[in-house]
């Protein structure tokens, strides 16, 4: 006969198994730029590399419905109009947020256009002769750009739709070393849709010049961002298996009450708790991470990853090991903006 122990965790383990619920927790994390320059740099100059790859000719061509159309009235510098609103973005950008003491941007044309099979370093001599024209500490290129249009027409349950993919590669060169920090290629998409914010139907999309000019604006925008560190807003998952105490744990939780929510949990971390223990551990790993104490949310989260073992949980050990990557990044950048601090301090 099954003594009365084991008959509750049984019952626990076949409750929680079936009907536990998974909630979604947004919070808001500080991260540093993902551009490693050197601290002293103060000032940075901005320019096109003004490269086409030779199979890059579709500028001039959009996307109807499928369909690859020629555009008519394209303005004969359609480029030189692109590329130069998404490097004033740039530069606008990082002087918003003084990533510079001072900032120069370089005219469009001060490198002829050229294309070809493969886009290659600058020179050390142009590096040097940019650098002393400027007094730069940093070269910013945007070695190439383009960007494409497609439209796509009403349906019976889609409405009208608009879009623009944008490929910029930059480049970031150190002149005293008169060498290449890093190459970075960055892909952005834009959408229009017949519906607003609100889900109400609207007319009146962007024209496909409009909407170019739009997406060259959030190329430099995104590339910026890389350069300075902020606030992120990122989603986190908890668990809620149906018990009162982890619905009030829930409660607890999204009132910011973590030390309360912890409380409730730990009363359920033990092995004995068999997969329930499991949850309980993974979202203790969660609060510590809420209180700023990694180090604790990592050895909750190890101790959930030996449970999601031992249960060959596929879809648990996928989100604990999910888990334990982001923490482990976020450990990262917090030791990179400490060494920031510490470099600025000094």
């Amino acid at each position: 006969m099954m003594n009365q122990r084991i008959f509750s965790v049984f019952l626990l383990l076949l409750i929680v198994t079936g009907c536990t619920v998974y909630n979604q927790y947004p919070i808001d994390i500080y991260r540093p730029g993902e551009v490693n320059f050197p601290p002293s740099v103060e000032r940075a100059v901005i320019l096109s590399r003004n490269f086409k790859y030779a199979a890059d000719t579709l500028q001039h061509f959009y996307q109807d419905n499928f369909n690859l159309v020629k555009a008519k009235n394209d303005p004969p510098q359609l480029d030189s109009l692109l590329v130069s609103i998404c490097l004033n973005e740039l530069a606008a950008n990082l002087n918003d947020n003084n990533v510079f003491a001072d900032l120069h941007v370089f005219p469009y044309p001060t490198i002829g256009r050229h294309s070809g099979e493969h886009l290659s370093e600058f020179s050390g001599e142009l590096i040097e002769q940019v650098a002393s024209a400027t007094g730069a500490d940093l070269l910013i290129s945007l070695d190439t750009y383009s960007g494409f249009f497609s439209s796509y027409p009403e349906t019976y349950d889609s409405p009208e739709t608009s879009e623009v993919v944008t490929v910029a590669v930059w480049s970031l060169y150190n002149p005293l070393k008169k060498s290449l920090i890093e190459r970075k290629t960055m892909i952005d998409t834009i959408t229009w849709s017949g519906y607003d914010e609100e889900g109400n139907y609207r007319k009146g999309l962007p024209s496909r010049l409009k909407a170019l000019e739009q997406a060259s604006v959030l190329a430099g925008e995104n590339y910026a961002k890389r350069f300075y560190a902020g606030w992120q807003t990122v989603s986190r998952l908890y668990s809620v298996p149906p018990l009162p105490d982890f619905s009030e744990a829930a409660r607890y939780f999204e009132e910011g009450k973590w030390d309360k929510s912890i409380a409730l949990w730990q009363k359920y971390a033990n092995d004995r708790n068999g997969k329930t223990a499991l949850h309980a551990r993974y979202n203790l790993a969660l609060a510590f991470e809420m209180k700023d104490d990694l180090e604790t949310a990592q050895k909750w989260l190890g101790t959930a990853l030996d449970l999601a073992t031992k249960y060959r949980n596929k879809e648990d050990l996928k989100m604990i090991l999910n888990y334990r990557e982001i923490l482990n990044n976020r450990q990262k950048e917090i030791l990179k903006l400490n060494m920031l601090h510490e470099s600025f301090s000094d």
